[in-house]
């Protein structure tokens, strides 16, 4: 069976990028999304096709001494082909002296500088892939960053791929310290997978499992940013389904018994990463403070003024200062959200639970949990079996008169009094949607599908015929707009809300 690809049109621009380089054009890259979301795989999904005319050297980074990662560093270029060029292969001894006087920095440089070295003698560009690059000053490389970034701004002959699993600190080193004058990056983003995309992998590695194609979609959704979890959920379910041994547990119960398994048991490999993550949160300075912040967003504090009553103001700002930086959580307008599903689910139920007693009940903790899932699983099946204008319009039902950054716009969402939709021209599949609240009138066009300019064309005609004329316009879809139709849209100061900006909403406001 042809393994199916999660992010396809990352993986193409991807592979253009690098075609493109062998043909004389650079564009450095920068692959940043949170752990598990696949930056790694798409790494290697390069390696597996290396280019035909570039040295590729790639070296992953990890919590280690700098003494490994540049032993390792070196071996990569060696690797590489340095060992075939004698006039480079005469810095070796030089380099490891410098490593075992603990001149590490010097030794840094050292082995970048044999890169262009290495690619003249072999009459080829390189492509240098820096995968966890942050951890260069973790490790104690203390002007890593600078080094770096003079190389960036003039190498020309070699490309830069980096790659982060820690959204806000990357961008900020790249956007102020290595985007200098002709080296700047493409930033790419992971975000969720396609629905689609993720419902059919799920449903091959499930295939043959009793109950796997009523929770593939569901994963698709809780999960769909994260491969890495979806693929321990998956491994789970299978294992759960073989040690039924002929019983035919309901696809609900199967996948409860995975997500305790790997979540609510403290033994369990997402229980303990949850747990390594806050451990690391404790130990920085203002971290315990950051972690009841933490706690009570993940309970439901949406609002700075909400935390700040819950747990008293005193070194709030700092604390959720390090959220931020740490990307646990992220401010949206004036609301805080936690993006990580499984961060989120184990914090309001076993976090809690270890917080508000030293010694939990084990069985009260497990019925907490269940109930919770239960809870997440009934909103989900309730939710996909109604029709997508009635999922938004009790979406804008939620709204608590908050302000929200979406679609690189800032407003308020205003409790609603009357919200009312009908379906223009008897299509089933969009409709115009009218809210009203605060004296204030929306008009939304939802639309189940691709979103063309005659679409947005109607909707502008349909606003304009309203009394009184609305103060938002809105334009919803769940698969996207088409490029022309977008810019029709923006030209017309409309929101533009799509899967992502769905998603930031849903998690908002408990749908998710």
């Amino acid at each position: 069976m042809t393994p199916i690809t999660l992010r396809p049109e990352l993986e193409r621009h991807l592979r253009q990028r690098l075609d493109a380089f062998g043909e004389g054009f650079r564009q450095n890259l920068a692959l940043i999304g949170p752990p598990g979301s696949g930056k790694t795989f798409q790494l290697q999904q390069l390696l597996s096709r290396p280019p035909e005319r570039a040295i590729l050297i790639y070296c992953p980074l990890y919590r280690e001494s700098c003494q490994s990662f540049l032993t390792r560093l070196l071996g990569t270029v060696l690797q590489a082909g340095w060992a075939s060029c004698p006039a480079t292969a005469e810095a070796l001894p030089s380099i490891e002296q410098l490593m075992t006087r603990r001149m590490y920095g010097e030794a840094f440089n050292r082995i970048l500088d044999a890169i262009p070295t290495l690619a003249g003698q072999l009459q080829r560009p390189c492509v240098l892939i820096l995968d966890e690059f942050l951890c260069l000053e973790e490790i104690g490389l203390a002007h890593a960053f600078h080094e770096l970034g003079k190389r960036v701004m003039t190498w020309p002959s070699t490309l830069f791929i980096l790659a982060s699993s820690s959204p806000h600190r990357a961008r900020a080193i790249l956007r102020e310290r290595l985007q200098l004058l002709f080296g700047q990056f493409e930033l790419l983003t992971l975000g969720a997978l396609n629905g689609a995309t993720a419902t059919a992998w799920i449903h091959q590695e499930l295939r043959g499992l009793r109950g796997g194609k009523a929770v593939a979609p569901f994963l698709a959704q809780w999960l769909g940013a994260y491969p890495w979890y979806l693929s321990i959920f998956v491994k789970r379910l299978r294992e759960r389904a073989a040690m039924a041994r002929g019983q035919q547990p309901s696809s609900e119960s199967l996948f409860l018994q995975a997500a305790w398994d790997l979540l609510g048991d403290p033994e369990g490999t997402l229980s303990l990463w949850c747990l390594s993550r806050m451990e690391r949160l404790g130990a920085l300075r203002h971290g315990a403070r950051a972690m009841e912040a933490f706690l009570h967003i993940g309970q439901g504090a949406r609002t700075t003024t909400e935390v700040g009553r819950r747990i008293g103001r005193a070194g709030l700002a700092e604390a959720l200062q390090l959220l931020i930086e740490h990307d646990l959580a992220q401010r949206n307008g004036t609301c805080w959200l936690i993006p990580d599903p499984i961060l989120r689910c184990w914090l309001s139920t076993v976090f809690a639970a270890q917080r508000a007693d030293a010694r939990p009940d084990a069985d009260v903790t497990r019925r907490q949990f269940d109930a919770h899932l239960q809870a997440l699983w009934a909103d989900w099946v309730a939710a996909h079996h109604l029709p997508f204008t009635q999922r938004i319009v009790g979406l804008l039902g939620q709204f608590t008169d908050e302000t929200v950054s979406i679609d690189s716009k800032t407003g308020r969402l205003p409790k609603f009094q009357a919200i009312t939709a009908h379906h223009p021209h008897g299509s089933p599949s969009c409709a115009h949607v009218v809210a009203d609240g605060q004296g204030r009138r929306w008009c939304a066009r939802v639309q189940e599908g691709a979103v063309d300019e005659n679409a947005v064309a109607d909707f502008e005609a349909f606003c304009r015929s309203q009394t009184p004329r609305p103060a938002r316009k809105v334009v919803i879809t769940n698969s996207g707009l088409e490029q022309n139709a977008k810019l029709l849209a923006k030209a017309a100061n409309m929101w533009v809300w799509e899967a992502e900006e769905l998603g930031v909403l849903m998690g908002l406001y408990g749908r998710r």
